[in-house]
């Protein structure tokens, strides 16, 4: 028992840069004016689609911007990401 979740938390440190680099660059090809935030506009022209309800809710401090840790805590809420 012990080995196995030794082994699945070897596992998971291993994936985690991995998986964060992937997010990292997601973020990044959506924020085209690189400020840091992504808008509504951003997230739809890059195919993403967006219900302005969903998009307020991930909003948690209301700046009519997504920070990356609200976009990826989110993530769900928007299809199509690319």
């Amino acid at each position: 028992m012990k080995k196995t979740i030794l082994g699945l938390v070897a596992a998971s440190l291993i994936t985690t840069p991995a998986l964060a680099s992937w997010q990292s660059e997601l973020f990044q090809r959506i924020d085209t004016d690189t400020n840091g935030v992504l808008s509504i506009t951003e997230l739809e022209a890059t195919g993403c689609k967006v219900n302005r309800k969903f998009f307020w809710y991930a909003d948690a401090d209301n700046n009519a911007g997504l920070s990356k840790k609200e976009f990826l805590e989110n993530r769900q809420l928007f299809r199509r990401c690319k």
